[in-house]
């Protein structure tokens, strides 16, 4: 497995960058899971054809538009396992595009799943290990096709423990999956599925389908110390689909290593990020230099705290995580009200906002230094923070504090008016904790059975 990677010199990494990836603890799921964001072009691609480098028998030759100006074209990759052992691959001393390579580089396993994985509607019949198809298929390329290159070997060696294929398969689409190779009156041979009675080729096979049958045929066999790195694993793939595969990689990664390389909120899990999952956010700046930031464990703890609050568990929700997609201009305020309202009045005097809010607030104005600690982290450079007009103090605190970012007070004490209230206590059924009482489990349990029972 692999610890971290130095890249210097490829495409827009024209300063060094190094990256950490995550390693599973065999205790937490989700542990050994990476997770890569960024808008397109930030260098998300070029951190996984780094990865590629070091795959097949022969070092990979990189072409001039390949090579960074800033490096005088030249590149520089160094890799480092669990065990702090390197391999470097760097530009051949004589120039041009050739490179030297580790003779070691054997050592590493990795698997990837690229963004374009269609299938070839017909193949001959071909029987070759993994290892085989990864050195033939994975290895760096100057141009990627919209085919899954050498895959057709895999389904024949998939076949044969189809039983243990399927099951993966199944956890991820909540259905069975028939499919099959079969031949045609010409001897080729293609994959077919049986949908409701009707049988389809690999062309009338949906290509979210396609998508998850592929990813699944990484995780079928992966090895002990094997690297599997998925671009894109959300291609093509409904929502509810999305988060049944983040789920199995969760599994999945309690013991393996798993990287991917995406554009979706759905995952992102803050779960696993506060137990040792990576969040890696890739960005270019102004002069166009890919830069990598990632979350201090101090950021992660507050984070987490913040994520296991019952009382405002939207903060990190769908919505809040939709920021890590956008490339900045970001707005944070106190609470959900202000979101609602602030961009009630943009439109009532037709201005529009040159920014994002984030989610639906912070939680509160206590809450908001977790949040820029989070997006200070990642290297978000525009962030205007608005408080209500009562929180003076704590504004003046973290004006001084944060002071590359912009803070605004509001000149009243709240966003709209509000008027005093007493609550009266309630009874719950757990404690105010959110902790189920015990004379309530039982209760409980007859509740949630009776919302299965409705819902098969």
């Amino acid at each position: 497995m692999i610890k971290n990677i130095s890249i210097l010199g490829l495409r827009s990494f024209g300063i060094k960058q190094n990256i950490t990836f995550a390693v599973p603890d065999k205790r937490n799921r989700g542990s050994g899971l990476t997770i890569i964001t960024g808008s397109n072009n930030s260098g998300k691609t070029t951190i996984i054809e780094s990865l590629r480098s070091f795959i097949g028998d022969a070092a990979p030759s990189f072409p001039e538009g390949a090579r960074n100006k800033k490096t005088n074209r030249k590149v520089n990759i160094v890799l480092t396992d669990i065990n702090d052992k390197k391999y470097s691959l760097s530009s051949s001393d004589i120039g041009g595009s050739s490179t030297n390579r580790d003779l070691n580089f054997r050592d590493i396993n990795i698997y990837i799943v690229p963004s374009r994985r269609g299938l070839p509607s017909e193949f001959a019949k071909t029987d070759y290990d993994k290892k085989i198809f990864v050195n033939n298929s994975q290895e760096f390329r100057n141009s990627r096709k919209p085919i899954l290159e050498f895959f057709e070997p895999r389904l024949f060696q998939i076949e044969k423990q189809k039983k243990r294929f399927d099951s993966i398969l199944k956890n991820i689409l909540g259905k069975d999956f028939d499919w099959c190779i079969e031949q045609n009156d010409s001897g080729r041979f293609y994959v077919k599925h049986i949908q409701d009675d009707i049988e389809h080729g690999a062309n009338g096979v949906g290509d979210g389908f396609l998508s998850v049958f592929i990813i699944c045929a990484s995780l079928f066999d992966i090895g002990a110390n094997d690297t599997i790195v998925i671009d894109e694993p959300e291609l093509s793939l409904h929502p509810s689909l999305q988060k049944k595969l983040l789920d199995v990689l969760l599994d999945y990664s309690k013991d393996h290593q798993i990287i991917i390389s995406t554009h979706s909120p759905y995952f992102i899990d803050w779960n696993a990020v506060s137990i040792g999952a990576k969040l890696i956010r890739v960005v270019k700046d102004k002069n166009n230099n890919s830069e990598c930031y990632f979350l201090s464990e101090n950021t992660i703890k507050k984070i987490g705290n913040e994520h296991n609050n019952i009382n405002n568990p939207h903060v990190l929700g769908l919505d809040a995580k939709e920021v890590f997609f956008l490339e900045d201009h970001i707005i944070l305020v106190e609470g959900q009200e202000d979101v609602v309202i602030f961009n009630k009045l943009a439109k009532e005097l037709s201005i529009s906002i040159n920014g994002s809010f984030f989610g639906w607030g912070v939680g509160g104005a206590e809450k908001m230094e977790a949040f820029l600690l989070l997006f200070n982290d990642l290297g978000y450079k525009s962030i205007v923070v608005i408080f209500d007009g009562d929180k003076s103090s704590l504004y003046n605190k973290l004006k001084n504090k944060y002071h590359q970012y912009k803070f605004l007070l509001l000149s009243k004490p709240d966003i709209r008016d509000k008027e005093a209230r007493n609550i009266a206590a309630k009874e719950g059924v757990t404690t105010d904790k959110g902790k189920l009482k015990p004379e309530n489990k039982e209760y409980v349990k007859e509740l949630l059975n009776k919302i299965n029972s409705y819902l098969e």
